[in-house]
């Protein structure tokens, strides 16, 4: 028994090997943002008028695809157009390619109206502004574009002199 017990001390006293290899900041990079979908907190694109987010989404029990027995699981990218407000789906297929992009005019429904809403106005697209009352996740997304962007803005510019990023 005496034994037992020591083995047991001993066991607990070894960092878990599960979690060799894998740094501490990365645990928190995928984030829940509503029942259905997570968002990749630091592997965000913002490009010339655009917005690339990797995610993944759970289907609900009962909730299958418009032709299709299958549950709307997947993960992929969701590309935000912000200049004429449309978004697109990428679904990450078994071999790691991706499907084709088709691209839709932007619902309140989509997925990408809150991305559009929340961060639009990093991309310098006119009529986007910072939303006030943002969710911990946004602002997670937001200083880190802003720590990765800080360096390649010149305010005085007069392209940027007006833009959110520089008032």
């Amino acid at each position: 028994m005496r034994k037992l017990f020591l083995l047991l001390i001993l066991f607990c006293a070894i960092p878990n090997a599960g979690y060799a290899g894998i740094p501490q900041g990365k645990t928190d990079k995928w984030i829940k943002i509503n029942k259905n979908w997570s968002i990749d907190t630091e592997d965000v694109q913002v490009r010339n008028g655009k917005l690339r987010f990797y995610m993944k989404r759970i289907g609900t029990r009962n909730e299958f695809g418009e032709h299709s027995k299958y549950l709307l699981t997947f993960t992929g990218k969701v590309r935000i157009n912000c200049d004429n407000f449309s978004a697109g789906i990428q679904v990450k297929r078994n071999k790691g390619s991706y499907s084709s992009l088709d691209w839709n005019p932007i619902t309140r429904k989509h997925i990408g109206y809150n991305l559009a809403k929340y961060f639009c106005f990093l991309t310098g697209s006119e009529g986007y502004t910072r939303e006030t009352n943002e969710p911990d996740w946004v602002t997670k997304v937001i200083n880190i574009q802003s720590k990765k962007q800080s360096g390649n803005i010149n305010c005085d510019s007069p392209v940027w002199k007006n833009k959110p990023r520089c008032n």
